[in-house]
């Protein structure tokens, strides 16, 4: 009977961590586009000036940013320029849907994109490298 105990538990451990709340995978492939596209110069275009051939991606400077990460990544795995790293923002994008849907930290938030502000590529990866870093300390606490 404790056998029976101890595996149930185990395996309750074991998924629950599998849906938990992590972020290294996420941290890991925002660094590969990060340095990937800083050799691009259209990831480093201004979004301030004539945006014709740069891809401008919104920016939440509230709590709630989820829904502009989503949007965000949609128009960036839907870009000429991602095709090379489509799958890998494809993944991103599903790592932000699951802290979405485990109501991980700031990505629980459901309201929709108050974009106050628009950033080229490199601005918009920074940003979201930046709530995953925090979500992945929060983890830590």
């Amino acid at each position: 009977m404790l056998l029976a105990v101890v595996l149930a538990s185990a395996l309750f451990l074991c998924s629950s961590a599998s849906q938990g709340c992590l972020t290294y995978t996420g941290i890991k492939n925002i660094v590969y586009l990060i340095d990937n596209l800083q050799k691009d110069t259209s990831s480093n275009c201004s979004c301030s000036t004539d945006a014709a051939d740069c891809l401008c991606l919104p920016i939440s400077s509230g709590n709630c940013s989820t829904a502009c990460f989503q949007e965000g990544l949609s128009q960036l795995s839907n870009s000429t320029v991602s095709t090379r790293f489509r799958l890998t923002v494809n993944q991103v994008k599903r790592i932000v849907i699951t802290l979405k849907s485990n109501k991980c930290g700031s990505f629980a938030c459901e309201q929709p994109c108050n974009q106050t502000t628009t950033g080229n590529m490199l601005t918009f990866l920074k940003t979201l490298l930046e709530s995953f870093q925090n979500e992945n300390m929060r983890g830590k606490v």
